[in-house]
């Protein structure tokens, strides 16, 4: 399963992208909320979305209401992701599963993205 970063600056969704990929996740960076609902609409199954709210093209309010009006994609959870002083009621106002403030520390981002998603690179201990 892959997380969904979707953040208009490239240089950030790059480094968030490069960060979960280095800790065995398997990331995906998109630029706005149109490309991500494209993406989560492509059957590859999605354990996360990281959430810009402030981008061109589809904001994380439109692509929210979007997500949440497709049966499919409403379970998916969103954590928002802002350098707004607001983003613990940015994220509640959406009904997202929790939110990271830019610049956003690596090992709560971890910490976070642990609760939702297991690492692709790691072998299963099942057995």
């Amino acid at each position: 399963m892959r997380i969904l970063v979707v953040e208009d600056d490239e240089a950030i969704a790059e480094a968030l992208a490069s960060l979960l990929e280095d800790e065995g996740y398997a990331a995906v960076p998109v630029p706005d909320g149109r490309a991500a609902l494209e993406k989560l609409r492509d059957g590859e199954k999605t354990c996360l979305i990281l959430l810009d709210m402030s981008m061109p093209v589809m904001n994380g309010w439109q692509f929210r209401e979007e997500q949440l009006k497709d049966a499919a994609l409403a379970p998916v959870p969103v954590v928002v992701c802002t350098a707004d002083h607001r983003a613990e009621e940015n994220a509640r106002s959406i009904g997202a599963a929790g939110w990271l403030r830019k610049p956003i520390d690596p090992e709560r981002l971890l910490e976070v993205v642990g609760k939702y998603c297991s690492r692709a690179s790691r072998p299963s201990s099942a057995g």
